[in-house]
């Protein structure tokens, strides 16, 4: 039986979940497969432990997605998280089926579509939809999708490029505005934002081809930015020229959460994994505790990253 089937019929409401702190990949991939249920006559809805970026706002239904709260359904999809946890929210009583491109031995059905190679969960989120009904993809769900594509491959640099950019191509054919999705994700943010970058950037630093940059909880409220706008910081870190690796250390009232970007070939998700995280290739993430002070976290970090690279070169 396959994913179609089971979404075809829930026995009722289908909840689409994505992950805390959710990226465009999430939330596109989110609502292109609530936007298609929809035009199928079934009964879903998108939640979101936290605010989605508003870069997103753009997105037809991104106006539906429930924040801050767990609806009930009869089946739950999770949606770019490899385990129910990245959520946030409590595990449902309902069947869950996950599709998702995070390496993980979690399983939450039989129906799960998971591949670690993919170079976005859209890729995945358009393959089943073009399976089910290929007519049915219009050009709100074909944004949707490419803004997950664009985003989650770094504007097509990380790995599979050839794969997303065929799924880019076709979706161009639907009708999608690629100028346009660029500059509503890239060229719209709001002066927030900029002054939140502004205090990060002044913390950046680099030392043997690791860049790594601090948001602190203080910047925001300095900078009157929303947490959502934190989006891509990480890619400044990992722009400097001679940098292989980047690094954004995240301080949260309850956790660091800390995100990771590598270049080329270096496999930077084995070193999240080490921590307890996990990811891609050239984009993870992991999280350490609060308690921990900052020149600690950073310090234990940055050593190991270190130890990786000089072992990846030998």
């Amino acid at each position: 039986m396959s994913i179609r089937s089971i979404l075809e019929n829930p026995g009722g409401r289908i909840v689409i979940a994505v992950h805390e702190k959710p990226d465009p990949d999430a939330i596109g991939s989110a609502l292109a497969l609530h936007l298609f249920l929809k035009k199928k006559g079934l009964d879903s809805t998108v939640v979101s432990r936290d605010e989605p970026p508003d870069t997103l706002t753009f997105l037809r239904g991104f106006d539906e997605i429930v924040v801050g709260a767990m609806e009930r359904g009869e089946l739950y999809v999770l949606v770019d998280a490899a385990e129910w946890e990245r959520t946030g929210f409590p595990h449902p009583d309902g069947p869950v089926v996950k599709i998702d491109h995070h390496i993980s031995p979690r399983r939450y059905s039989p129906h799960d579509v998971v591949d670690q190679n993919a170079p976005a969960t859209a890729h995945l989120m358009l393959k089943i939809l073009r399976e089910w009904d290929e007519e049915a993809i219009d050009i709100p769900i074909a944004e949707a999708l490419y803004t997950g594509l664009l985003t989650d491959t770094g504007s097509f640099t990380y790995s599979a490029i050839d794969v997303a950019m065929m799924d880019a191509l076709y979706l161009l054919s639907k009708g999608v505005d690629g100028k346009k999705i660029a500059e509503k994700v890239f060229r719209e943010s709001p002066l927030e934002r900029f002054k939140l970058i502004g205090l990060a950037l002044q913390t950046l630093k680099m030392e043997e081809r690791i860049a790594w940059i601090i948001v602190r909880k203080e910047f925001y409220e300095i900078s009157g930015a929303k947490r959502s706008h934190n989006y891509g910081i990480v890619d400044y870190a990992l722009s400097v020229r001679g940098a292989l690796v980047g690094v954004k250390f995240e301080e949260y009232d309850d956790v660091w959460r800390i995100s990771l970007r590598s270049k080329g070939n270096l496999d930077i998700s084995t070193v999240a994994r080490e921590f307890g995280g996990g990811g891609h290739r050239n984009a993870a993430a992991f999280r350490m505790p609060a308690t921990m002070e900052e020149k600690e976290v950073v310090k234990r970090v940055i050593s190991r990253l270190k130890e990786y690279l000089r072992d990846e070169a030998e």
